[in-house]
C-alpha cells in the first residue's frame, strides 16, 4: 500500500513502563517535526486498556468483562499495572479496577530478583504480577527472557512441590503477591534435600515448571470466580501476556460456564498497536461502528515476482503450481513423513504460526517430536508441537468447548485418538489446536482435506518456520535459509515449491 499521512486521520500510541502525558506530548512533537504533520491527532492509551481494546474490538462482542494481564504495564503513581479489569458495552471500554506492582530493581535476569540469598530483603516484600511471578521462575529455571513457553510445556512433566491456598483478598484483584513467594519455598526445600541450589534446580526442573503453572492457574481462577459471580456476565475475554498460557486458559473454560469466550491471538505486546489504533479510532470517530478484521494474518506477503527473485538469487530450481496441485503436493509429502515448509500469505499477528510461516508433518509419525526438535528446530525435546485441523471436525478429535482458531488453549486429545495422533498429543494428553474454516484460510483447509484422504486425519503437526532463539520467518529470503540450513524436505513459498532433494 502506498500510504502517506493524508490517509491517516488519527494515531494511536501506547507504550510500557511510562506515565502517559508526558509520553503523548513528546510523539505529538516528533511526528509533528519529522512528518510535517500538524493536523493528524495523536491519542495515548496506557498499557493495560490497549491490551483490552486489542480484545474486545476484536471480539465482535456486544459486552464483555475484560481481564487483562501481563508482567508489567505502565505506572501509576509510582508502581506499575499489575492485572486490571475492564468492563465493556456498547463499544465503550471502562477500567474498573487495577492491582499494581512494585517496579523491578534492574533487570528480572539479575540473580537479585530469583535467588533467594542474593535478594535483599526489601526487595522480598515487594508486590509482583502475577505474570512477572512466571517470569520470574521461568528465570530461576534457566529459560531466560522470553522462555515463559518453555515453563509451560516443561510443566506437564512434573508434580507441583505444594498445595497451594488461595492467596488472601479483600475483594477481587486486592490480593498480595510478593517477589519472595515461592522462591522462598523452593529454596527451604533445597536446603533440606542437602543438595547445591544447581543440583536441586536441575533435579526438580519439572516439578518447579509444574509448581508455577498450578500457582498461576489457580490464583486466576480464584480471582475469576469472584470477578464472574459478582458481575453475572457470561461473556469473557483475555488479553495481556498472562494469556498466551494455553494450559490456563483451557482450565478457565473448564471452570466456568460462559456463554461466549474470547483471546486476543496476539495477547502479548505486540497487541498493543492495534489496541492503539482502535483506542484512536474510538476516540476521533466515535464509538458507534463496528470493526471487522481478518485475525490473523495482518502481516505483509509478497507477490510472485519478489517471490521468484528470491528463489533464482539463491539459485533454486522451483515449480509453480495451482493451489489445487499444490495442496495435493503437500499432502503427498506429508504422508510419506517429510517435512514440509509453508510460506505464503500476510504474516500472522502474535507469536503462534497459523500456517502461513508454518512448519508442516505427519501427526501419526511418532518419531516426529524427535525429528523436528533435534534436526530442525534445534531445541529442547520435552517441548510439544501443535496441530492444525479443519473446524468442521475440531470437536471429533478434541474436548474442546468453544472453537479453538488461534492456538490459544490446549485441550485435551480426545483418548481415543492418543495413540494415533502421537505427533501432536503432549505428555499430558493435551494439544494447543488451530482449527481452520474453508472461508478463513481456504488454501490450509484443501491441504487438510487432502491430508484426510491419505492418513485419515484432517490435521497436521504445525509448528513456527524458525530454529530456536530466531524470529519467525518474514521475508521470502528469511524461509530460504531456514529451508537451507536444516532438514526441511520441501520448501513452499506463495505457488512455488522446491525439494531438497532436487537441489544439486
Amino acid at each position: 500500500m502506498n500510504l502517506s499521512f493524508k490517509d491517516i486521520s488519527c494515531i494511536g500510541i501506547s507504550y510500557h513502563s511510562v506515565e502517559g502525558l508526558s509520553v503523548e506530548k513528546f510523539y505529538q512533537n516528533e511526528l509533528e517535526s519529522f512528518y510535517n504533520c500538524p493536523d493528524v491527532p495523536v491519542f495515548f492509551t496506557n498499557h493495560h486498556t490497549a491490551h483490552a481494546y486489542s480484545a474486545f474490538f476484536s471480539s465482535n462482542f456486544n459486552n464483555a468483562l475484560i481481564f487483562a494481564a501481563d508482567g508489567a504495564g505502565d505506572f501509576i503513581n509510582g508502581m506499575q499495572e499489575a492485572e486490571s479489569l475492564f468492563v465493556a458495552r456498547d463499544n465503550k471500554v471502562e477500567v474498573v479496577c487495577r492491582r499494581l506492582q512494585n517496579p523491578t530493581v534492574g533487570k528480572l535476569n539479575d540473580g537479585r530478583n530469583y535467588i533467594l540469598p542474593c535478594m535483599p530483603s526489601f526487595i522480598q516484600h515487594f508486590e509482583m504480577s502475577l505474570g512477572k511471578k512466571y517470569s520470574q521462575i521461568t528465570h530461576l529455571l534457566g529459560f531466560g527472557r522470553n522462555g515463559e513457553g518453555k515453563t509451560m510445556g516443561l510443566a506437564g512433566y512434573g508434580k507441583s512441590l505444594f498445595k497451594f491456598n488461595a492467596y488472601k483478598k479483600n475483594d477481587f484483584l486486592n490480593f498480595s503477591l510478593k517477589y519472595k513467594d515461592l522462591i522462598e519455598e523452593i529454596f527451604a526445600m533445597m536446603t533440606l534435600s542437602g543438595k547445591s541450589y544447581k543440583e536441586f534446580v536441575r533435579d526438580e526442573k519439572a516439578n518447579i515448571a509444574s509448581t508455577i503453572q498450578l500457582m498461576l492457574e489457580n490464583t486466576v481462577l480464584d480471582l475469576l470466580d469472584d470477578i464472574l459471580s459478582l458481575y453475572q456476565c457470561k461473556n469473557l475475554i483475555l488479553s495481556g501476556g498472562v494469556f498466551l498460557n494455553c494450559l490456563l486458559n483451557q482450565k478457565i473454560i473448564e471452570r466456568f460456564d460462559l456463554d461466549n469466550f474470547f483471546v486476543f491471538p496476539a495477547a502479548g505486546d505486540d497487541g498493543q498497536a492495534l489496541g492503539s489504533a482502535y483506542y484512536a479510532y474510538t476516540k476521533y470517530f466515535g464509538t458507534q461502528n463496528k470493526y471487522k478484521i481478518n485475525l490473523p494474518y495482518l502481516g505483509i506477503s509478497y507477490d510472485s515476482n519478489e517471490i521468484k527473485d528470491a528463489l533464482k538469487d539463491a539459485n533454486l530450481s522451483y515449480r509453480e503450481l495451482c493451489d489445487d496441485s499444490l495442496a495435493e503436493e503437500i499432502a503427498m509429502r506429508i504422508s510419506e513423513n517429510k517435512i514440509v515448509a509453508l510460506h505464503r500469505g500476510r504474516t500472522e499477528i502474535g507469536p503462534r504460526a497459523l500456517c502461513h510461516r508454518s512448519i508442516l508433518a505427519n501427526p501419526k509419525n511418532p518419531d516426529i517430536q524427535d525429528i523436528l526438535n533435534y534436526k530442525v528446530k534445534h531445541r529442547e525435546p520435552f517441548r510439544p508441537f501443535a496441530p492444525t485441523v479443519i473446524a468442521e471436525e475440531q470437536f471429533k478429535y478434541f474436548d474442546l468447548k468453544f472453537e479453538s482458531n488461534f492456538m490459544i488453549v490446549a485441550a485435551k486429545v480426545k483418548e481415543q485418538f492418543q495413540r494415533q495422533l502421537p505427533g501432536i498429543t503432549h505428555v499430558d494428553g493435551t494439544a494447543r489446536i488451530q482449527a481452520v474454516t474453508s472461508e478463513s484460510e481456504p488454501f490450509v483447509h484443501k491441504i487438510l482435506l487432502a491430508v484426510k484422504k491419505k492418513i485419515g486425519f484432517p490435521i497436521v503437526v504445525n509448528t513456527s518456520f524458525n530454529v530456536d532463539n530466531e524470529p519467525i520467518v518474514e521475508l521470502p529470503s528469511d524461509a530460504i535459509k531456514t529451508f537451507l540450513k536444516t532438514q526441511i524436505d520441501s520448501l513452499i513459498i506463495g505457488n512455488y515449491i522446491v525439494d531438497k532433494n532436487s537441489i544439486v
